[in-house]
């Protein structure tokens, strides 16, 4: 009688402390997520759109990407929409995961937005639990404002529509845990995804490279996470040599796009200028860019200040970080800027040193400029 009881008291008890680390790995993630997505929410609805409506995610790209998922590349002569002959028109210069990985749910009958805004909000949620769980729990509350300060990093709004930008952060946080805990097939895979995902995600390869061989002075881990990572870049040359019959479709579609080459200041101050103008969306748009640059600074001085402490995954954040907000700008004027901004997120990494007294007035900060910034998207003043 008496063994019985106490089975009985026990057996409650053995769920007590795996129930708390589930919790612990789960809760800080959905906590924010919702937090992000309520956040949105009430900016659509102040300008009379429901978030609950998968087309209220869709913009200008969308269409290229639920395009290639429903139907494949296309690739053809300008001249054909009206356009220079010599002009190559088409969707080949959109990178393939992320419409690739939305065809079995269209395979399964779900309309077109409804598996783009599925498939987002699901990365965007795996990258949170990713962040939280591979990098930022030890740190506690301190990691908490961080994971919260992500979830409203400059460009959140592109991480919840029918965009691959949550996709390729999650590939990038991905890389980034994995170098933490010394997994380079799996930091190599993710940089090889993020490559496959965005044309500027072979730049990850970089980053993989120098960190992996900071972290072991050895060569085979900084080959293995930087070659797989330039590997899916060529995975996709390949698919438009076979699909298309050129291996270079994506860039002879995306280069009659370029205003300018190889000038990133100019392109920089003229995102940044009209912060001193009365246009509202362009004044918001500058101050995403200044937000931007702002906590990029902060964190390298931070990097430096704190150099004595050898920590690599600082160094792959710095490096990341760098590459991701500057590359854009070598496209020149007319680049959107508050697109790409969302793949400098690495830099939080660089701000775990900082107080929470630091911390916490920057993330309200972020949260202005989200809500911001989704106005802008919901209102369709940014595509």
């Amino acid at each position: 009688m008496t063994g019985g009881d106490g089975l009985r008291v026990s057996t409650p008890r053995r769920w007590i402390r795996p129930g708390l680390r589930l919790a612990a790995a789960l809760l800080p993630p959905v906590l924010v997520f919702a937090g992000v997505r309520w956040l949105f929410a009430i900016v659509a609805a102040q300008v009379g759109y429901d978030t609950g409506n998968p087309f209220t995610w869709r913009r200008w790209d969308s269409g290229h990407y639920l395009d290639i998922a429903s139907r494949g590349w296309e690739l053809f002569s300008c001249a054909r929409l009206g356009g220079r002959p010599r002009d190559a028109c088409g969707n080949s210069a959109w990178f393939p995961l992320y419409p690739w990985l939305l065809r079995p749910l269209l395979a399964l009958g779900l309309r077109r937005e409804t598996a783009g805004v599925w498939m987002s909000g699901t990365a965007a949620l795996a990258m949170l639990g990713v962040l939280w769980n591979g990098l930022l729990r030890e740190r506690r509350l301190k990691g908490f404002v961080l994971l919260a300060m992500a979830g409203v990093f400059p460009g959140a709004v592109y991480a919840h529509a029918i965009f691959p930008t949550s996709l390729a952060l999650l590939c990038i946080v991905l890389a980034g845990a994995a170098l933490a805990r010394g997994r380079w097939v799996l930091m190599g895979l993710s940089g090889g995804a993020l490559a496959m995902t965005y044309v500027t995600g072979v730049l990850l390869a970089v980053p993989n490279t120098v960190a992996a061989w900071w972290r072991t002075r050895s060569l085979r881990p900084a080959v293995v996470a930087g070659g797989l990572s330039a590997a899916g870049f060529f995975v996709v040359l390949l698919a438009q040599q076979l699909i298309l019959g050129r291996w270079d479709a994506w860039y002879r579609t995306y280069q009659k796009g370029l205003p300018a080459v190889a000038r990133p200041l100019e392109a920089f101050l003229a995102v940044v200028e009209p912060v001193f103008t009365d246009d509202l969306p362009r004044r918001t748009i500058a101050l995403q860019a200044l937000t931007v640059i702002g906590l990029l600074v902060l964190g390298l001085i931070t990097a430096v200040v704190t150099r004595h402490r050898r920590n690599p995954v600082r160094l792959w954040a710095a490096l990341s970080a760098l590459l991701f907000w500057a590359f854009p700008l070598f496209a020149g004027r007319g680049v959107s800027l508050y697109r790409a901004d969302a793949l400098v997120l690495p830099v939080l990494l660089l701000l775990v040193e900082l107080p929470v007294w630091v911390l916490i007035p920057l993330l309200i900060w972020l949260v202005r400029v989200a809500a911001a910034m989704g106005q802008l998207f919901f209102r369709g003043y940014l595509v």
